[in-house]
């Protein structure tokens, strides 16, 4: 008797797991519809465009004097009594 029990419960428990994929499958389509199946994108950049980057990469070059790394522009490394 306690297998049929057991039997039941595991079967209800999936059912109910079922239930609920099948209704968040549903929402998942209603969003869709909302906004012209246009997708959320989870990194926050619309789709068909790359972000613009937050700030532009710069090189970089060693200090052969201190070994600081500053821009390879020409800057100075900013070591006090460092001559590079």
């Amino acid at each position: 008797m306690s297998k049929i029990i057991t039997l039941v419960g595991i079967l209800a428990i999936v059912w109910f797991a079922f239930r609920l994929l099948g209704k968040v499958q549903r929402q998942r389509e209603e969003a869709l519809r909302r906004h012209g199946g246009r997708r959320a994108n989870p990194k926050g950049t619309t789709n068909g465009r790359k972000a613009e980057p937050a700030v532009d990469a710069q090189d970089m070059a060693k200090c052969p004097v201190c070994g600081v790394y500053t821009t390879s522009d020409g800057g100075r490394c900013g070591t006090p009594g460092c001559p590079g």
